[in-house]
């Protein structure tokens, strides 16, 4: 039975960050589109870019916590985890020079983890 909740789990957190990823990507769209009508600043789009962060890490919690009995607050940090960590792994693939341990990594990391903490408890 445990083995059966587990796998529900798991595939309850791959459906959550699918979901989290499109609305990652569709926002990540709508920048880019803003970013060439209006030529946006650097810091703008630093901006939107966390904004994005913590939309979809919100996303990702708040989904993933609906399946939880309790404690969904650890439910929404976890999925917010596998969110950065999902991020980290795409961006160390395309820039070989990605640092984990940087400034912006770990803000980003806190970013993910409370928002996604934050979607827990509101599912």
């Amino acid at each position: 039975m445990k083995d059966v909740l587990k796998t529900e789990r798991l595939i309850a957190l791959m459906k959550c960050l699918v979901a989290s990823y499109f609305v990652t990507g569709v926002l990540l769209l709508a920048v880019a589109g803003l970013l060439y009508k209006f030529s946006l600043s650097e810091a703008v789009v630093e901006i939107c870019i966390i904004a994005i962060y913590c939309v979809s890490s919100l996303l990702s919690g708040l989904l993933f916590s609906k399946g939880a009995a309790s404690r969904r607050f650890l439910w929404g940090m976890a999925a917010g985890a596998f969110y950065f960590f999902i991020i980290c792994g795409v961006s160390a693939v395309i820039e070989p020079d990605f640092n984990l341990i940087s400034n912006s990594s770990v803000t980003t990391f806190c970013i993910c983890i409370g928002s996604g903490m934050l979607g827990g408890m509101l599912g």
